[in-house]
């Protein structure tokens, strides 16, 4: 039996598991990814899943006028390919952009950036309600024209939600709020950042219930309705596994109510950042700890630049020894960082940490 002639043989086709396998080995390569869709039609919708897969919306470089522009027919755009969306364009909530937006239905992590947008009428987020049923992560940084009823019946739209981050420079809560009669069950991470306290009373309120397992606070004290913060970490308590707080600018004459973590007996991390430390208030916190669970408590110190009365010293060395006593009696190891202090006083304050090496300079090496 005589061999085939070359000329009349066929070249074997890779499996679709292989070229799969190919495509997403380059799902960090667009410009490679490109090339294949232009190179086979095998490639083509695997390569385009990747392509698609974080879309951006930006008035200066990708504005939602060049996605209608580029995909002009909404049922055969690349929207459905989509994981991750972000908006920075006003103009993907007007109503004109509603039919090309609706197709990011398999969206799972969603951010909305307010600031900038401009204009005398408040923004309304409407065109973004239910957007995708998969959604899990939510971003919103949001600017004056932004009113808080918007903003939780953004986030009540989204059943699967686990993630939740709120940025807000100054908040908008008009009257005639109106409890939503159902909300996610908030089981991810919660992170504040700005001016948030008409938005946590209003999640408070929420049926569901909060569940976080992770809340991270960042923001002014002035900025903050301490009691509403103590609420919440008390809503959580059941849940709690993290939690960081930054304060900026908190005066020493007076200290927000201390939190009670006595029922937060899954709490695992617990991280203290202020500038000008409260000290008493970080003990009377800790002095509430239950969790057999916790690991280490961290507290960044910064810009202590004074002189301190005895009163005050007191109060340190209160905080120093109760430190000590929770990593002997419970193997909790506490972790000082320190940043732009007057040489010598962290050692003054907080005698024996400092001895057993609990202290750092944030310049060294951890």
């Amino acid at each position: 039996m005589s061999p085939p002639c070359v000329g009349t043989m066929t070249l074997p086709t890779l499996p679709p598991e292989i070229l799969d396998f190919i495509v997403d080995h380059l799902h960090d390569d667009p410009i490679t990814l490109k090339s294949c869709c232009l190179t086979s039609k095998s490639l083509f919708v695997r390569s385009r899943r990747h392509l698609f897969a974080c879309v951006t919306f930006d008035p200066l470089r990708s504005s939602v006028r060049s996605w209608m522009k580029a995909f002009p027919d909404p049922s055969n755009s690349p929207a459905h390919y989509a994981r991750s969306l972000c908006i920075r364009d006003s103009r993907v909530v007007s109503a004109n952009a509603c039919t090309w937006i609706r197709p990011f239905c398999h969206v799972q992590e969603l951010s909305v950036n307010t600031f900038g947008w401009g204009g005398p009428n408040e923004i309304s987020l409407v065109q973004l309600h239910g957007l995708s049923p998969t959604i899990k992560s939510l971003h919103l940084y949001t600017g004056v024209h932004t009113p808080i009823p918007e903003i939780i019946g953004l986030i009540c739209s989204f059943p699967l939600l686990k993630d939740l981050s709120l940025h807000s420079t100054r908040e908008s809560d008009p009257s005639g709020w109106a409890t939503p009669q159902t909300s996610p069950k908030f089981t991810g991470s919660l992170k504040l950042n700005g001016e948030n306290r008409g938005i946590i009373r209003r999640l408070l309120e929420l049926p569901g219930g909060l569940h976080f397992s992770k809340i991270r606070v960042r923001c002014r004290v002035e900025d903050v309705d301490s009691r509403t913060i103590v609420d919440l970490v008390s809503k959580c308590s059941n849940t709690l596994k993290s939690l960081y707080l930054r304060y900026h600018h908190l005066a020493t004459s007076r200290a927000p109510p201390p939190l009670d973590l006595s029922n937060a007996m899954k709490l695992k991390h617990l991280n203290f950042r202020w500038g000008r430390t409260h000290v008493r208030w970080i003990t009377m916190t800790l002095q509430t700890v239950q969790s057999k669970d916790l690991r280490r408590i961290t507290v960044f110190l910064r810009n202590i630049l004074f002189a301190p009365a005895e009163e005050t010293i007191l109060e340190w060395h209160e905080l120093d020894r109760l430190l000590v006593q929770l990593w002997i009696s419970h193997s909790i190891r506490p972790r000082i960082l320190y940043k732009d202090v007057v040489g010598g006083i962290v050692s003054r304050l907080l005698p024996e940490l400092t001895m057993k090496g609990f202290t750092r300079h944030r310049g060294e090496r951890q």
